[in-house]
């Protein structure tokens, strides 16, 4: 922003926001609200504890990646207006044993939703 040939205002605006999208960020991948532990149902819903021990249940959506080197869940709570922006979580390789990063993209892969007259909720912490 500093080498653009801009003038001195909207460089500042520029700035400010640069380092408010940075820290909100930087606040979302830190901050109370990052799940802690994430329970995957076979029906793409997903139960996610944050540290503060609050769950909130969602529903996984089509924009999920699912990679050998990278997975990221991108959910919606429960409740949520559709206008709302969706939660997404990024998940390494090595932050899973082997066995249980490829049971989770094999489920993220190939899972689907129930049909929609059944009354049955398996978000991996109810599941039966």
């Amino acid at each position: 922003m500093l080498i653009l040939p801009l003038d001195t205002g909207a460089t500042a605006a520029g700035l400010i926001a640069i380092v408010g999208v940075a820290g909100r960020g930087f606040w979302r991948c830190t901050g109370r609200g990052v799940p802690a532990i994430l329970h995957v149902g076979h029906d793409r819903r997903i139960t996610a504890t944050a540290r503060d021990g609050r769950s909130r249940d969602g529903m996984i959506l089509d924009d999920s990646y699912v990679g050998a080197r990278l997975t990221t869940i991108v959910w919606r709570p429960d409740g949520a207006p559709r206008w709302a922006l969706a939660r997404s979580v990024l998940i390494l390789p090595d932050t899973l044993p082997p066995e249980e990063f490829r049971r989770l993209r094999v489920l993220l892969r190939y899972g689907r939703p129930l049909a929609e007259e059944a009354d049955v909720e398996t978000s991996g912490r109810n599941a039966t």
